[in-house]
């Protein structure tokens, strides 16, 4: 009985890869594998700075919250509606920023201007002054 034994395919017309093509692909490898870590670092770095920037918008809250009641004398139901009305005020006020960056994105067509005519002597502005 026979073996059927199947032969290595060919990569190149040489019939061999070339020690050079090799190590082009482990060079590559070896930068991909270091992008891969420094972005993984870079990511646990921003996740660590997200959370410290959560904790201080939590302890500014806070602190306002308390200056607010205690000092400035607003109560707690007066404190909501205010912040609940200032929310919707900033969703609004995003909401038209968002509007005008898409405008802004889109190239309005240009108007023709006219030529602005030269102030005569007979202008009622120059006579009041």
């Amino acid at each position: 009985m026979r073996k059927n034994k199947r032969k290595a395919p060919r990569i190149s017309g040489k019939g061999t890869v070339g020690l050079k093509d090799v190590l082009s692909v482990y060079s590559e490898l070896a930068n991909l594998k270091k992008a891969a870590i420094k972005s993984a670092e870079a990511h646990a770095l921003s996740k660590k700075r997200f959370l410290d920037i959560e904790i201080r918008i939590n302890l500014l809250t806070r602190l306002l919250t308390t200056l607010c009641v205690e000092n400035l004398g607003i109560r707690a139901p007066t404190l909501k509606r205010v912040i609940k009305r200032i929310e919707k005020e900033a969703f609004r006020d995003s909401q038209i920023m968002e509007l005008e960056s898409l405008y802004s994105l889109t190239n309005p067509p240009q108007k023709k201007t006219s030529p602005s005519s030269p102030k005569g002597k007979s202008d009622p502005w120059e006579q009041i002054s």
